[in-house]
């Protein structure tokens, strides 16, 4: 018998579109939220379940929408004490409305956790109902199990709630993770899927609607020494049309061309919940902290979007961390994660492990992510160090972005004599596919990107990741 409980997030509601500060307010969701579950839905990233799983909802309408969307009309148990953090009189109000309230800038800059908005709850009035919404869930779960007993059956609850709710859930679940409120708190209709044994969790695994193959926008084709966009948009189509969705760009790629070229080719092409966008902040290139901090909006209206979906320190390592701090973008970034223009917030990093399980320790509690050097030429290099910098980053409990899992290129024209011993193996495979393969096959990592130049990489990396198969004990 297998023990599931399935959290999911309800879809998007009017205010996450306005990012205002809300969770009492019986809002329903909005015609994207709808529009947005049913996508996911048919990617099929919700998990199936029996047809005697049970259901359970907080109580506002936004939840059961979204269960219905999924799984259809099902009897469901309310627990009230899973309903989304009250902010009483703050209801539905944006950040541009109350940072200058000094009774918000109190609470939301408290520490103790007891700092509460007028007619609301503190953070630590919030947390105490939730675990007695907890009790209970975890108590009607093992009665399921408890009635499978003796037939084998799986047991799985499936709980549709809130943002807010799901992270206070895992961080009393898994408690040795070291995550923060906002490491755990899931995008609108995503989740996790918690695997339980009595009343026990054993272990989770992340609902995510993030591809596995990340199309990396550093390497584009070229024309007559130009970016080829038509060629371009032929790729950003076929990507899109597997089902991938994660694009990395950079305001320095392509000498300032990349973020532009990805407004053309996707952003004024595609639906803006269809996509998702991370690109970088690269202050070393910056005399002042007031031209590094402008590299933000600049960014933004080059891509052509209001929010960041993945937002990064670039090339944090070195001289260039002191920077970072002196320039003071740690807090400038929280700032604009807590204004909702960044929804996840992470960095790239080039230097050893000891550098990382520093900047871990100083800065976890703001990191959403990390998006390293991984692939297997540069596993035990002296210098990467990249399989120590990878278990660290599991070890802190961060989702992996993977770059250079071909190193650059180096690994897809390989040396006649490798080339040789992997034809062998798997003679319909390119060279590129193995360091594809190593690095999608390791657990924890979010996605993994190639910086692709024409579209038969396009084409070769999608057949790689539409088949993906982790490596057999040979093959490693």
């Amino acid at each position: 018998m297998v023990s599931k409980l399935i959290l999911i997030r309800h879809g998007i509601t009017e205010g996450n579109l306005k990012r205002w500060f809300y969770g009492a307010t019986d809002l329903p969701l909005a015609k994207e939220g709808r529009r947005q579950v049913t996508r996911l839905r048919e990617k099929g990233i919700y998990p199936e379940v029996p047809e005697d799983a049970q259901f359970i909802l907080s109580g506002l309408s936004r939840t059961r929408e979204t269960m219905e969307l999924i799984y259809g009309p099902q009897d469901a148990k309310e627990i009230p004490t899973l309903n989304e953090m009250n902010f009483g009189v703050y209801e539905c109000k944006h950040y541009e409305e109350l940072k200058e309230d000094p009774v918000f800038n109190e609470w939301g800059y408290d520490q103790t956790g007891e700092a509460c908005l007028p007619g609301g709850e503190s953070a630590n009035d919030f947390h105490a109902r939730v675990a007695e919404g907890l009790k209970e869930l975890v108590g009607l779960h093992w009665l399921k199990q408890w009635s499978h007993r003796h037939g084998g059956e799986d047991a799985v609850t499936v709980a549709v709630i809130h943002g807010g709710v799901i992270s206070a859930l895992m961080i009393q679940l898994f408690p040795e993770k070291k995550g923060n409120m906002w490491d755990w708190i899931p995008d609108p209709g995503l989740g996790y899927v918690i695997e339980m044994e009595g009343n026990k969790p054993v272990s989770y695994e992340t609902i995510t609607d993030v591809g596995k193959y990340g199309f990396g926008l550093m390497r584009l084709p070229q024309k007559d020494g130009k970016i080829d966009e038509e060629q371009v948009r032929e790729m950003v189509d076929l990507f899109m049309e597997k089902g991938y969705n994660y694009f990395d760009t950079s305001r320095i790629y392509h000498k300032g061309e990349s973020e532009h070229v990805f407004r053309r080719t996707v952003v004024e092409r595609y639906p803006r919940d269809s996509f998702r966008i991370a690109t970088k902040l690269p202050a070393f290139e910056a005399k002042t902290a007031d031209e590094a901090k402008a590299m933000f909006d600049e960014s933004l209206a080059a891509c052509g979007v209001d929010y960041f979906d993945y937002y990064l320190l670039h090339n944090v390592g070195g001289d260039r961390i002191e920077l970072f701090e002196n320039y003071g973008i740690w807090e400038f970034l929280k700032q604009k994660k807590m204004e909702g223009r960044i929804r996840n917030l992470g960095f790239s990093f080039h230097d050893k492990a000891p550098v990382l399980k520093e900047l871990l320790e100083k800065h976890g509690d703001d990191t959403d992510f990390v998006q390293l050097q991984i692939n297997y030429a540069d596993w035990d290099d002296a210098i990467v160090q990249a399989g120590a910098c990878y278990d660290l980053a599991r070890h802190y409990g961060k989702p992996i972005v993977i770059m250079e899992p071909v190193r650059g290129g180096g690994l897809a024209e390989l040396p006649e004599e490798a080339e040789r011993i992997l034809k062998e193996l798997r003679p319909e495979d390119s060279a590129a596919s193995w360091g594809i393969r190593f690095a999608a096959d390791l657990p924890g990592v979010l996605t993994v990107l190639s910086g692709t130049s024409t579209l038969d990489q396009m084409k070769d990396n999608l057949k790689t990741f539409d088949n993906i198969e982790p490596l057999t004990e040979e093959e490693k």
